[in-house]
């Protein structure tokens, strides 16, 4: 492989690999990124209960399932109750996999469902993760806002929870 780059690298122009370089660099400084600043999070939660954790595997890989309920607040809602699953596999001790569902619950009963791919990973001591979530469909007019909307999620353990929309 090392052979193969010093060889293309000898035989393509030097024009051909200074656009190659200009067009990545390009591409990276015009895009649109955002910044995860919890002042447009849609989403915090202010506590969070562990509801239980199980040992579902230990080979090829250790896999855990993992049930949490979290009190929060959604920004045009108001107070909230999401209660989550998670089916880990961890990759390694500093890293894992997640899969997750779970309800965002108003007080009067109005619900929504969503589902994540997460990934965690060890971070001085305290595990971060970050996540895709994806909300399902929900007749609740309060919860629509939510509609086929795609999230982004950040948790640290014994941190408020986020959750940005993307837009």
């Amino acid at each position: 492989m090392i052979v193969s780059s010093i060889i293309v690298g000898l035989l393509l122009p030097h024009s051909i690999t200074d656009i190659v370089a200009q067009s990545s660099q390009l591409s990276i400084k015009d895009q649109n990124i955002k910044s995860l600043d919890t002042n447009d999070a849609i989403y915090n939660a202010n506590t969070s209960e562990s509801l239980g954790s199980k040992n579902i595997s230990l080979t090829p890989y250790r896999m855990t399932e993992e049930r949490f309920s979290e009190q929060g607040f959604l920004k045009g809602v108001g107070n909230v109750t999401n209660n989550e699953t998670f089916m880990n596999t961890y990759l390694s001790d500093e890293l894992l996999q997640g899969r997750g569902n779970g309800t965002f619950e108003t007080p009067d009963g109005q619900n929504i469902t969503w589902i994540s791919s997460d990934i965690g990973r060890s971070v001085d001591g305290r595990w971060v993760f970050y996540g895709i979530m994806l909300f399902n469909n929900t007749q609740s007019e309060s919860l629509s806002i939510l509609n086929n909307s795609i999230g982004l999620s950040k948790d640290i353990v014994n941190e408020p929870d986020y959750i940005w929309l993307l837009e």
